[in-house]
């Protein structure tokens, strides 16, 4: 049954949409009615959720998360060891428990930067089928990356390359591109710029402009969206030049690149989880000291990015870059934890994953509690708009599809407490 009654709590609808005592009616799957309650007419035997003393919030959105990584916290690996010694379909299965612990924090959405052959695509579709239960994933089956790019130096040197693991000059860009779509993308990542793994440096350029227009022309005639892994500013400028739709990361942004964001309407996905996990837990979660002191200096000026892009109206989006045990699934809400840490006013910080990410998504069903809109809330203890911190460890119900799904999620275990 996908009807349900969420009756008596905070209803933060959207952005400047609050409700106080309200109702919220989903039925067959789709909101009917988000806001006060008299006059609202419900079908006897509807089920009906209490949420008295509790803020009712649209499915939250993770724009930026890696699913198919560790989610085994009782034995930390290192990404290089997860990724080049671990089967593809443990890796799967690995993926599907870190869907359910995004699920039961109130994610109901997430944007999966896919790896190559390890069954996202599938796992959505069964997602969406209703033969597996988990968030809504929008799914890039594979990076565009060069030869020496930081999708290729991801992954350790011992790692076999197979034909298309890397694209390198316009037409292979291309090819590439009309690859991926055939498997079933949902968007095109691209790596801008270098990161953070051996041999490599982040303020290095990835791609020409013109390799990058190419990605973006081909993704678009395709309805596609393009983002752009971009730390360094020059890797930023390039994709901005070419016209992808969201600079992931973003590190070292600049004021002129925000300004030029702002204006073209580029999203921002910060990721200022992961560097924020690193810095505080690093050691406990598979790096060395030196690879924490590495990312030091990115996850500083991460933070002052997030002000230049406020500064200019750049629209930011939520996104963790959760990864394994490095920055873990379930802990998403730290992400809206830092931003409110860092200047921003706890409603624009919920947009951040809901209105303003579904706006990126180009999915207006998502990401609001209106009629029309699909069924997905979340009921948190508290008032969330005085307390962002609340959703972390506090969600009491978790609905999908106009589904209570919280008993299931607890039965399997998925409800973890990884606040830090």
């Amino acid at each position: 049954m996908r009807d349900i009654v969420i009756e008596g709590g905070l209803v933060w609808a959207g952005p400047r949409e609050l409700h106080r005592d309200g109702l919220v009616h989903i039925r067959d799957g789709v909101v009917v009615h988000a806001g006060p309650a008299d006059g609202v007419d419900v079908p006897p035997g509807t089920p009906r959720l209490d949420a008295a003393g509790c803020t009712v919030l649209p499915g939250l959105v993770d724009a930026h998360v890696h699913l198919t990584t560790n989610s085994d916290h009782r034995h930390v690996v290192t990404s290089d060891t997860f990724r080049g010694q671990v089967s593809r379909p443990a890796k799967l299965l690995h993926g599907l428990r870190n869907a359910h612990r995004a699920l039961a924090a109130g994610f109901t959405t997430l944007r999966v930067m896919g790896h190559r052959d390890v069954g996202e695509i599938e796992l959505r579709d069964a997602i969406e089928e209703g033969l597996a239960v988990g968030p809504r994933l929008l799914v890039a089956p594979w990076w565009i990356t060069m030869t020496n790019g930081h999708g290729d130096l991801f992954y350790p040197p011992y790692t076999p390359r197979r034909r298309w693991d890397t694209a390198d000059g316009v037409d292979e860009c291309r090819t590439l591109v009309r690859l991926q779509a055939r498997k079933g993308a949902d968007f095109i990542k691209v790596m801008a710029s270098g990161g953070m793994s051996r041999g490599e440096q982040p303020h290095w350029p990835n791609y020409s402009v013109a390799e990058l227009r190419a990605i973006v022309e081909e993704a678009h005639d395709m309805d596609l969206k393009v983002a752009a892994h971009a730390l360094s500013v020059e890797g930023i400028r390039r994709s901005l030049e070419a016209g992808v739709d969201s600079i992931e990361h973003g590190s070292f942004l600049d004021e002129e690149a925000a300004a030029e964001m702002a204006r073209q309407g580029t999203f921002l996905v910060p990721t200022m989880a992961f560097n924020d996990w690193c810095q505080r837990e690093g050691t406990r979660r598979g790096l060395s000291p030196q690879g924490v002191e590495d990312l030091r200096e990115a996850h500083d000026r991460t933070i002052e990015s997030l002000a230049l892009a406020r500064a200019a109206g750049v629209r930011i989006v939520m996104g963790t870059d959760s990864s394994g045990t490095l920055c873990p699934f379930g802990a998403h809400a730290r992400e809206l934890e830092l931003y409110v840490e860092h200047g921003m006013p706890t409603e624009e910080a919920l947009a951040t994953a809901t209105t303003t990410a579904a706006q990126l998504l180009g999915r207006p069903e998502i990401g609001a509690l209106r009629p029309g809109c699909a069924g997905d809330a979340l009921v948190v203890e508290g008032d969330v708009l005085s307390d962002i911190g609340l959703l972390a460890g506090h969600v009491r119900h978790v609905v999908r599809a106009g589904t209570d799904l919280t008993e299931h999620l607890r039965a399997t275990g998925e409800v973890l407490d990884l606040a830090p």
